[in-house]
């Protein structure tokens, strides 16, 4: 028998598989416990509240080096304002995160697409397919859940850590780890739910 013949009649019992195989990969998807579905429904309602939230921040960079400031959110939008040790203002949104710093007054343009940040900054957010849920870990009046991108989980990880409090949800850290292995935390205190925030407050700050 020809090779040609035998590589079409594979071909075709491919064709005749692919729909039980996408079921079967589907069935994988949805394979989770209850009671971890149950959680990522629980972080997609907390990122998904119109009212957003506020607090203080101190950030770990990789190097070790330390940064202090206020972080502000709604459901696809992200400030973030350094007071120390130098002053800045970073704007995560859409495709891409803006730096301003005050000091030297350079502009940084970063995308999103590759970043571990831009995992969290869908509106709505959804923790499914693109995007890959690696862990979730729940502890005493704590939740923590791990994402990644399923069209490249080497990009980067970020991982979101709640306390979980009468019912409620508040984030108090995230950790973030590049395509080079470079790893940030930033914990936040002092939450507090619901903005007052003027209409242009999310705008990137290299424009007017």
């Amino acid at each position: 028998m020809r090779i040609d013949k035998i590589m079409n009649g594979i071909c075709k019992k491919i064709i005749l598989l692919f729909p039980f195989i996408l079921m079967a990969c589907q069935a994988n998807q949805k394979a989770r416990p209850t009671c971890e579905l149950v959680s990522i429904s629980r972080v997609e309602s907390t990122l998904n509240d119109p009212r957003g939230f506020e607090g203080q921040f101190t950030q770990i960079w990789s190097n070790g080096n330390q940064s202090e400031g206020r972080i502000v959110y709604i459901p696809g939008k992200l400030r973030l304002n350094y007071e120390t040790p130098s002053t800045m203002i970073v704007v995560a949104k859409g495709k891409k995160m803006v730096a301003k710093n005050f000091d030297d007054h350079s502009v940084t343009h970063i995308g999103l697409a590759r970043n571990p940040l831009g995992l969290m900054l869908n509106s709505p957010v959804h923790l499914s397919s693109p995007i890959l849920v690696t862990a979730i870990q729940k502890g005493t009046q704590a939740l923590q859940i791990s994402l990644a991108s399923g069209d490249n989980p080497s990009q980067g990880l970020l991982t979101l850590r709640f306390q979980d409090v009468n019912g409620q949800l508040t984030l108090d850290q995230m950790q973030a780890i590049d395509v080079r292995k470079r790893q940030t935390i930033m914990n936040i205190s002092n939450v507090h739910m619901g903005l007052n925030v003027k209409n242009n407050y999310f705008n990137y700050p290299d424009q007017p």
